[in-house]
């Protein structure tokens, strides 16, 4: 079979590999679609250098084998997604219910040992618990989008928000959109921050009750004219560096909420005055990855038909053309890159 291996900066190869066998606790999955995120687009431009690395981590495909001891109900046949990132269940983290920050789950490589979560490949090989049965209707491609949407669900209720709260959207590229989409489902008022005149519109026509472009105009002002002065109840950070960040915690409310939903790349650092999260009882939180609850719910949003994802899909591009698939994928004018089998 085949594995898209990425073996140097801006380097993927279409490498051959035995079929894998299984245990009996686990599942062979034959991958039909695969996201690339900005994980994997990480290690293709050299921003990670632990290579060789397989990436994949949103994946959906078809059963092939089911191990013994595999306790879902699970069949051959069934149309799957796939949580990719492992979780140990027996760590602190784990033990904590906090499986998305296990400590044995990580990118930790042995040197020169190829690694990753696998989805770009022909077939893989899944836990049974990271095996999630989806609806036959639904697209291969668009279940690829169950595990952005899993961590965008988890962002919006970590925030605590209700219906008829606004909010505050740092950028508008895909993970941004998606909290979109969220926020408008739960009865949220939505401003959105974005420079890209094309993703400015695109937020508006997604739902955003108004977009505001930062090197433009002054979102503070915005937000006061829009909450009668009080200021937005959360704010979640996808993108924009720490002084996005920063204006977001000053657009909150008292009781407000900012949720980090994305890193910051390069590093930055912020300027708070303490005296507004103490005497405004802000909250400040930071979200990694998914959890299996939240994968459910994704799994089972998408099988029923509740949220449209299908505009985030920018190109469906072959395996055989990964590296022109990658190329796209870290292109600025694309959303969701994803690769067919």
């Amino acid at each position: 079979m085949k594995k898209a291996v990425i073996t140097a900066k801006e380097t993927v190869e279409l490498q051959e590999f035995p079929m894998p066998e299984i245990r009996e606790d686990q599942v062979l999955v034959k991958v039909k679609a695969c996201g690339l995120c900005t994980f994997e687009q990480r290690y293709f431009t050299g921003g990670k250098e632990q290579y060789p690395f397989n990436g994949g981590h949103e994946v959906c495909g078809v059963v092939e084998q089911v191990g013994s001891r595999v306790a879902s109900g699970i069949q051959p046949g069934d149309k799957v997604v796939v949580a990719a990132i492992t979780r140990c269940g027996e760590c602190y983290y784990c033990q904590r219910g906090m499986d998305n920050m296990c400590a044995n789950g990580g990118d930790n490589p042995e040197p020169d040992t190829l690694w990753g979560p696998g989805g770009l490949s022909e077939y893989m090989v899944a836990e049974g618990y990271q095996v999630y049965k989806v609806s036959d209707e639904i697209d291969f491609s668009v279940g690829t989008l169950a595990e952005p949407l899993a961590c965008v669900l988890r962002s919006v209720q970590k925030a605590h928000v209700t219906y008829g709260d606004t909010v505050v959207i740092t950028g508008a590229g895909i993970m941004g959109l998606l909290h979109v989409k969220v926020a408008k489902l739960s009865g949220l008022k939505v401003i959105i921050t974005e420079v890209d005149e094309a993703r400015k519109a695109t937020a508006l026509r997604l739902g955003a009750d108004r977009v505001v472009d930062p090197t433009k105009e002054d979102l503070l002002a915005v937000v006061r004219e829009m909450t009668d002065g009080r200021g937005v109840e959360a704010v979640f950070y996808t993108a924009g560096g720490a002084k996005a960040a920063e204006q977001g915690i000053n657009a909150l409310a008292k009781g407000g909420t900012i949720v980090f939903y994305g890193a910051i790349y390069p590093k930055g650092t912020m300027s708070i005055d303490p005296n507004k999260i103490h005497y405004d009882e802000i909250n400040f939180t930071g979200l990694v990855s998914t959890t299996k609850e939240s994968f459910r719910e994704s799994a089972r949003m998408l099988s029923e038909g509740l949220i449209d994802v299908r505009e985030f899909i920018s190109e469906e591009v072959p395996l055989e053309q990964i590296d022109y698939a990658f190329r796209r994928a870290v292109s600025p004018d694309t959303y969701r890159v994803i690769v067919r089998l």
